[in-house]
Parts: C-alpha cells; sequence; structure tokens
C-alpha cells in the first residue's frame, strides 16, 4: 500500500492553470519544500569568520520543518495552491505590477509606539549605541563605509541590531519570551526558482507561536522558530537589483514560514545594506515596499524597525494572537494550545486545539489561505473544525461570505453543518498605508466558521458499499443545497468527507467547503463560469472551455457542471482504485491527464470519456473487486453526462444571438433539474442494492466455509497422540552458543 499523506480534514484544490497539477491518489504531493538537509548547530557561514574564534566554517543552512507523524497510515491525497494564487513560486503570486512602494513619512511611522523618542535618544547618546555624530552628520561607527561584500556587513550589522535588542528588551527566558540574532544560509528551496538571498541574519524566536526545530535544543533555527528575517546586501549589488527581485527574494523561504506558522498573519523583513534600508511586508492581498531610507541620518527608522520586526508582542511579529499555544519548557514544543472565536450567540469560546492533529494551511501567500484548526469544545466535550480564510472582493463569489452559504445550508443532511461564525476577524488593509493603490493588492478579509467535525476523507472508505453510499447522499445533499438557491462549484473528493460509522440514509457523504458556492437561480448561477474555479482534474468541459478565448460568450455555471464532476470523481475512485488503501500504480493516464495544466489538453481526454466510454478490460481490478454494479453505475452515469455535454455543445454552436443563446441555455438547465437528480439517484440506489446483495452472499459463504474444517485439522484421540519428548538440559557451552546464535 502507498504511504498516506498526513491526514487533513479538507485539502481543498484549485486549478493549476500556472502552477503544479492536483496529483493523483497514488503520487501524493504537496507544497514545495527545500531538500532534506541535516540540522547544523553552528551557524557561522561560508567565509564569514566566527566571532568568537575567528575560524570559517561552512554555511548552516535552515532544516526543513519537521512534519508530524500520523499515528496511522491513511491515504489522502495532497492538495494543490489555490488558483488565485498562480504558482507556489512567490514570482508567480506576485506580478511585477503588484510592487507597491509605500512614501517615507508612513515608513517612519511605523512601530512609534515601541519605544518613546526620549528612549530611543538617550540610547543613541551612549557611547555603547555604536552611534556618534562627528561634525553633525550622523554614523554608525561599525558599520564600514565600502565593503567589499556583504560578507564584511554581517557582523557590524548584527551588533548594532543586538545592541538595540538588548537596550528595549522587554522579554526575559523566565517568561519564555525570547529574541536571537542570529544568521544563516537562505538558499532557497525551489530547485525551479530563483535561488535564495543567500546568508541573512534572522530573528530566532521563543514564545507561545514558536517551538524548536529539534526537541530540547533551544538554539537551533528552523521555520518554525523565525520570527523576522533581515537581508544583508552592499550598495553595489543593490544598484543592479530591480524592486521586484528584491522583493522576491525569499521566494520558497517565506512560503514555508507561513506554512509552519499557521497563525501567521503577515511577516516582514528588512533589506539592510552599509547605508540604508528598507521594510518589506507580505499577506494575504500582496506585498509592498518603503523606499530605501538612510539609517545613519535617520536613525530613529532603523531602531523602530528592529524593535518592531524583534517585539515580543506576536502581533507586531504578524501573528493571530487568537490562538495561543502552552510550550513544554523542557522541550521547547507546544503541548497544548487554545484558539478563542465566537459562539452563536456572539459570546466568546476559548475553543482546546487537538494537538494530535495538526491544523491545515494552504501553501502559499497571497490568496484566500485557508488554515483549518481540530479543536475542542470546552462546553460540550464534542469535537469541531475552525476554519480561517481571507475573502477577496475581485471575484462574485467571494463577495458573499462561507457563513451566508453554510446557514442556509443549515438542516441538510449531508452538508456541513455550522456552529457558528465571524465575518470579520481582520482585514488586510490594516497592515497597509491608507493610499496603496497598486492593482495587484487586494484587500483581504478574514473569516472564521466554527463547523461541526465530519469523518474521514472519501479516500479513505473500506468498502464499495461505504464509498458508493457516501456519493450518492453527497449528490442528495448537492440537489437540496440547488433547491436553496446555491451550487457548489468545487466538486472534488477533497470536499466529499465520509459519514460517521452506522450513519443513516442522507449522513453516510458530507459535502463540504462552501467558500467557491454561488448564488443560482434554477440551477444556473447568474455569472458567467470561471475557469479559476474548482480543482482542475474535476472541472467539467464547459469549465474547461471558458478557459479558451474564442469560447465567447461564456455561459453560466450551473449544477450539471457539479453533476459532471461528481462523474469524474466517480471514474476517479473505481480506476485508481484496486480495493481499500490500494492505488493502482501508475495512475491510468486517462485521469492522470485530466491534471494538465493546458485546459485543452485536460478537456481532450474527457472529451474522450464521453465519447467512447472507458476500456474496462484494460482495468481487470474493475471486475474482480468493484464488481459489475459499479461498473454499470459508472456507465450509466456517463452515458448520462455524455448526452447532456453533447446538448450543451449544440446549444454553444448554435447560430443565434447571445441573449437567444442564453435563453436555451436556461431552458435547458432548468428542464434536466429534477430529470438528472432523479436519474442518478435511481443508479446509485439500484447499485448499492446488488452490492448489499452480494455482500450478503460472500458473507454467507465466508461464514458457512469458516464452519467447515478439513478432517486433517481435527484432534486425534487422547491414545492416538505422540507422547511428547523432554528436552534434556543443557551444558552451559551449549547455552552460551545459542545465545549467540540468537
Amino acid at each position: 500500500m502507498s504511504e498516506p499523506p498526513q491526514r487533513r480534514y479538507q485539502t481543498r484544490s484549485r486549478t493549476r492553470a500556472q502552477a503544479d497539477v492536483p496529483c493523483p491518489p497514488n503520487q501524493p504531493r504537496t507544497a514545495k519544500t527545500p531538500p532534506e538537509r541535516s540540522p547544523a548547530r553552528d551557524r557561522t557561514t561560508e567565509g564569514v569568520p566566527n566571532k568568537k574564534t575567528g575560524v570559517k566554517r561552512a554555511a548552516a543552512p535552515i532544516p526543513p520543518p519537521a512534519q508530524p507523524k500520523s499515528s496511522q497510515r491513511r491515504f489522502e491525497p495532497s492538495s494543490e495552491p489555490e488558483s488565485d494564487q498562480g504558482s507556489s513560486s512567490m514570482a508567480t503570486e506576485f506580478g511585477f505590477e503588484d510592487i507597491h512602494i509605500t512614501n517615507e513619512h508612513w515608513a517612519s511611522s511605523l512601530y512609534t509606539t515601541l519605544a518613546k523618542p526620549h528612549a530611543i535618544t538617550k540610547f543613541l547618546r551612549k557611547r555603547t549605541s555604536g552611534y556618534r555624530k562627528p561634525r553633525g552628520k550622523g554614523q554608525w561607527t561599525q558599520i564600514p563605509q565600502s565593503p567589499a561584500d556583504r560578507i564584511e556587513l554581517i557582523h557590524p550589522i548584527m551588533d548594532f541590531i543586538e545592541r538595540i535588542v538588548a537596550e528595549f528588551s522587554c522579554g526575559t527566558v523566565e517568561d519564555g519570551v525570547t529574541r536571537k540574532v542570529e544568521f544563516t544560509n537562505f538558499s532557497g528551496g525551489d530547485a525551479q526558482a530563483t535561488p535564495g538571498p543567500g546568508i541573512c541574519v534572522c530573528i530566532r524566536a521563543t514564545g507561545p507561536s514558536f517551538e524548536t526545530v529539534t526537541p530540547g535544543d533551544f538554539e537551533e533555527i528552523g521555520y518554525i522558530n523565525i520570527a523576522s528575517i533581515i537581508q544583508v546586501k552592499t550598495e553595489a549589488e543593490i544598484s543592479t537589483e530591480s524592486d521586484y527581485k528584491q522583493a522576491t527574494a525569499l521566494v520558497s523561504d517565506l512560503q514555508q514560514i507561513f506554512a509552519v506558522q499557521p497563525n501567521r498573519t503577515f511577516f516582514r523583513t528588512l533589506i539592510v545594506t552599509e547605508k540604508r534600508v528598507r521594510l518589506a511586508h507580505y499577506d494575504r492581498g500582496g506585498m509592498y515596499l518603503t523606499p530605501f531610507i538612510n539609517y545613519h541620518s535617520n536613525p530613529t527608522t532603523l531602531i523602530l524597525f528592529v524593535l518592531g520586526l524583534t517585539s515580543h508582542d506576536e502581533a507586531n511579529l504578524g501573528l493571530d494572537t487568537s490562538v495561543q499555544w502552552t510550550i513544554d519548557p523542557d522541550t521547547g514544543k507546544k503541548v497544548a494550545g487554545t484558539l478563542v472565536a465566537l459562539n452563536e450567540h456572539g459570546g466568546t469560546v476559548r475553543y482546546d486545539l487537538n494537538m494530535e492533529k495538526p491544523p491545515f494551511v494552504r501553501p502559499g501567500i497571497v490568496g484566500r489561505g485557508a488554515t483549518c484548526w481540530h479543536a475542542v469544545d470546552p462546553d460540550t466535550g464534542k469535537s469541531v473544525v475552525i476554519k480561517d480564510t481571507w475573502r477577496g472582493p475581485d471575484r462574485a463569489y467571494e463577495s458573499e461570505s462561507e457563513s451566508k452559504f453554510l446557514a442556509d445550508a443549515r438542516g441538510i443532511p449531508g452538508v456541513v453543518q455550522m456552529i457558528s461564525h465571524q465575518d470579520n476577524c481582520a482585514a488586510t488593509s490594516d497592515f497597509r498605508p491608507s493610499d496603496l493603490k497598486a492593482e495587484g493588492y487586494k484587500n483581504r478579509i478574514k473569516a472564521r466558521v466554527v463547523l461541526e467535525e465530519c469523518a474521514e476523507p472519501i479516500w479513505n472508505f473500506t468498502s464499495r458499499y461505504q464509498v458508493i453510499s457516501a456519493l450518492r447522499d453527497a449528490i442528495a445533499a448537492h440537489r437540496k443545497l440547488v433547491e436553496r438557491g446555491i451550487i457548489h462549484r468545487d466538486i472534488s473528493p477533497w470536499n466529499i468527507l465520509l459519514g460517521h460509522p452506522g450513519a443513516q440514509e442522507g449522513l453516510r457523504g458530507i459535502l463540504i467547503d462552501l467558500d467557491m458556492a454561488m448564488r443560482a437561480e434554477s440551477g444556473m448561477s447568474m455569472d458567467e463560469i470561471d475557469p479559476n474555479t474548482g480543482t482542475r482534474t474535476y472541472q467539467s468541459i464547459s469549465v474547461l472551455l471558458a478557459d479558451d478565448p474564442l469560447n465567447d460568450p461564456i455561459p453560466p455555471h450551473d449544477y450539471l457542471d457539479d453533476l459532471e464532476s461528481f462523474l469524474y470523481v466517480l471514474c476517479h475512485i473505481l480506476l485508481g482504485f484496486k480495493k481499500p488503501g490500494e492505488l493502482v500504480e501508475p495512475t491510468p493516464r486517462l485521469i492522470a491527464v485530466w491534471d494538465d495544466p493546458d485546459a485543452r489538453t485536460a478537456m481532450a481526454n474527457k472529451v474522450v470519456l464521453m465519447a467512447e466510454g472507458y476500456p474496462v478490460y484494460k482495468f481487470p481490478h474493475i471486475k474482480e473487486y468493484w464488481g459489475n454494479s459499479c461498473k454499470e453505475l459508472l456507465e450509466g452515469m456517463r452515458a448520462h453526462i455524455s448526452n447532456i455535454v453533447r446538448q450543451k455543445s449544440k446549444i454553444r454552436a448554435a447560430e443565434v444571438s447571445t441573449d437567444e443563446r442564453f435563453e436555451l441555455w436556461s431552458a435547458f438547465v432548468e428542464k434536466n433539474l429534477e430529470s438528472s437528480y432523479d436519474y442518478i439517484d435511481a443508479l446509485f440506489r439500484t447499485a448499492l442494492a446488488e452490492i448489499a446483495t452480494e455482500d450478503a452472499k460472500e458473507a454467507v459463504q465466508t461464514h458457512a466455509e469458516s464452519q467447515t474444517s478439513p478432517r486433517a485439522d481435527r484432534k486425534r484421540p487422547f491414545e492416538e497422540e505422540p507422547q511428547p519428548t523432554l528436552p534434556r538440559k543443557r551444558t552451559r557451552l551449549e547455552a552460551f552458543c545459542t545465545s549467540i546464535i540468537e
């Protein structure tokens, strides 16, 4: 059996138009991580003398984040970046037009509450500060004025940062909150991305949101305990770099930090030369840079920047303080945690985090940044899932929060049930200048919903009956959503969960994740199809066609697109699994090509499936495990959806006006609303009845066989039994030799 990825509540995937595709189940793929590198205790860098010994040593890379271990082997395909993020590379997340430069006045206004002006002045006047004003011109005296390279700058810059931290620090080792100035080598973790910035100063932190890389080792540096990063460069280097290159130098490293620090709201870095400093800010809405500021003539801004990036208040570091952990003082690891959310009456509840189930964090920085926390209600003791997302204004579906759809879906069997919600937890506009008007920088609003926890992902089915009944109930739940004026628009195996053991009909499969949902009338949305919505593998042919500029006008998204996605889910399970937990390897090409980033290629193979069906003889496991009942189910659903695809194609090709085509489309969608669900439900009920009959016969046969034992296995009469031969006593030498052999 293939090794499963970590268990997660949901791993919604999006189309990967310019990114890595959602992988077939036997090839689990996660967000790109740096290659395995052994942690190093010494953080001296290559070519940089150790401050204490003067000996040059090799660079010490940041180790990759430790992955949580699952107590059980479970199968669940991993997720991929959201479509509105594009690639997992930050170079794709941020386009050239997204680099906004703030004004210097705003930059100087940051962190002004962290130190009073007279305290800063007093510090600068101290001889130990390293700052002087010869002839009235300010100068940090230890900073070389014309360094040969960045190596010459590392220790002087570290020295004045350490002096600033020591002067204004308010935390102690006793309260568990510390900030240490270290340096290491950021080489970049993506082999296909631009190399990382190399040697950087970083702030290693301890406190409620940070833990050690290795239990008990409080000196080791990793993504999991970095509070902020300071890039050191020379003026000569800066003169040859664009703002874009400076902003994206930390590509995969920042993505890793967002991934392993699940309560990360934003992240800030500094770029420091021998003369100037600038701040870079990254959040779910985009990024911006401050202008370069001469820190010799404006030391206050530099001090405030350093205090902000080393602050003991985690909110200043860009962390959500509604999430708090308890750190074991001996190991430095998180052993307990809480998350504050609103209840259904508007009061606050402090949920206990389930430390056995690590949170799921959507890979990437810009986008919805979905994070799912497993927790326990302290009053009821029931398990819940708390989902955080950042909603943007750029798409119609994001103008309405998921909580509104979940509220309308209350009481529908087979749809995840919401307990409470909070639609405006934070906004990215809170962290940016008010005049920031960059085209690529979008204001995103954080929403939090508390949901009833469901059971396993559908991939973890244990029998034919279980998975087919789960799909049947999920489709029935989808029908109820459509009747309430909602279409899901992201049907995939990641958004269908198994019901709890022994669940009654209607609750055997649970549909989750309505944050891509839209309002609909008669099963059809009022907005045209968005080709960037949904999971590429399971997108309907109409959705894929919407990616073609020649396909104009683009039709609206309707419930038939979702039913087509259910077909692809069924096809994937039947063709991709030999039996529960055992995958078909390699992934059947028919399915693998559905993942193709090119919409036309992905669509072509689905057109082949619709026109010709699938060659069962190439998949012997269909007959061996799934049986004729599942085969007939798949063929029946394929034939029905194929007819729908053909009818849509005729409407699309009709030589009529845009209004007339819309009327034809609306009439067709409305006409098939009841009949399509009824027909598909009948197919599933027939298959389930046949499976139940087959399973019952097999159970009877198995029981009968267990009651019949071969004559050779019967016990002989006592008198016929040979008497056992007692072992003789072994000598010491024999005993010694035997122990050696064993």
